[in-house]
């Protein structure tokens, strides 16, 4: 695995996917939007293969931070935020990882 043109082509079908530009994702910004685009970037690196201490690394977030956003993730999606499981399955698509899970 290239760890560099995985998280570029995270990054970069995240920000088609949700308007968020690819500086902001990972960045302090507070939000739902922020949250979210978050949230979608940690799922497709997992997705990938990485592991959450890797995740941690690469994005600045707290390997706790990561592991909480993994546990979450599969709830959120599975609930009503219908806006949140097209964007991710937009960019899971984009990065050739099929539908959604």
């Amino acid at each position: 695995m290239d760890t560099t043109k995985d998280l570029q082509a995270v990054l970069s079908a995240v920000s088609r996917a949700t308007g968020i530009p690819e500086a902001w994702i990972f960045s302090k910004r507070k939000g739902q939007i922020y949250y979210d685009a978050r949230w979608i970037a940690v799922r497709l690196l997992t997705d990938l293969g990485y592991y959450p201490g890797q995740i941690a690394d690469v994005s600045g977030l707290t390997r706790r931070h990561v592991n909480r956003i993994i546990g979450a993730v599969q709830d959120r999606n599975a609930s009503t935020w219908r806006q949140f499981g097209q964007e991710l399955d937009a960019c899971r698509t984009a990065l050739g990882l099929g539908g959604t899970v």
